[in-house]
């Protein structure tokens, strides 16, 4: 692929990820529908009925023609392209999380969580629900990439949690699905710690 080429699928997978909102200036994120639909089923009942449901919007998501045809264009790099994408979603997902005061609510919706408590929010989401759901909901292609990059979003968002995530990955028995996420670098300080 050629670089030109490959500007114009980057430009075509920008206009169908970002769309205006009526009366707001800033874009819509279609890319985050993934994870909206993984933190919705993660937090709810984890039923057979409940699995279903998730893959059948997830898969419904990726099957979207306009991003189909952005893949079939893209040749050998369409998963490539999609992985890239999926990965600043998830940075922009966990960002946000992080960011609205909305987001991590106690007692209720009543109270606001301090900054620590919704840092364990974040992580336990992650790592005790989106991964565990994906993990669970096996047939669609882009699942692993899903996993590894929620883990590098959440790995980036707070490094200073290193220890504990590389705990739960390393907690995965399945040898196949451990080998989806990358190895940790824990700087020496934090590994003293």
């Amino acid at each position: 692929m050629t670089d030109s080429q490959y500007d114009d699928i980057r430009e075509r997978i920008r206009s169908f990820r970002f769309f205006p909102i009526k009366g707001r200036k800033e874009m819509g994120d279609r890319f985050l529908q993934p994870w909206l639909i993984c933190h919705v089923y993660a937090s709810g009942n984890k039923g057979r009925g409940e699995m279903k449901r998730a893959l059948k919007e997830i898969r419904r998501f990726f099957a979207q023609k306009e991003l189909q045809n952005i893949r079939k264009d893209a040749g050998l790099d369409g998963d490539r392209i999609i992985e890239e994408t999926i990965l600043d979603s998830a940075n922009v997902y966990l960002t946000i999380c992080r960011d609205d005061d909305g987001f991590g609510k106690k007692l209720f919706g009543l109270m606001r969580m301090k900054a620590d408590e919704k840092e364990n929010k974040i992580i336990r989401d992650v790592y005790n629900g989106i991964i565990p759901l994906l993990a669970r909901i096996d047939d669609f292609a882009e699942r692993f990439a899903m996993m590894r990059a929620i883990d590098l979003a959440c790995r980036s968002l707070y490094p200073q949690r290193l220890g504990d995530m590389k705990a739960w990955i390393d907690s995965i028995e399945d040898a196949d699905l451990h080998a989806v996420f990358h190895a940790f670098e824990i700087p020496e300080e934090a590994s003293e710690s």
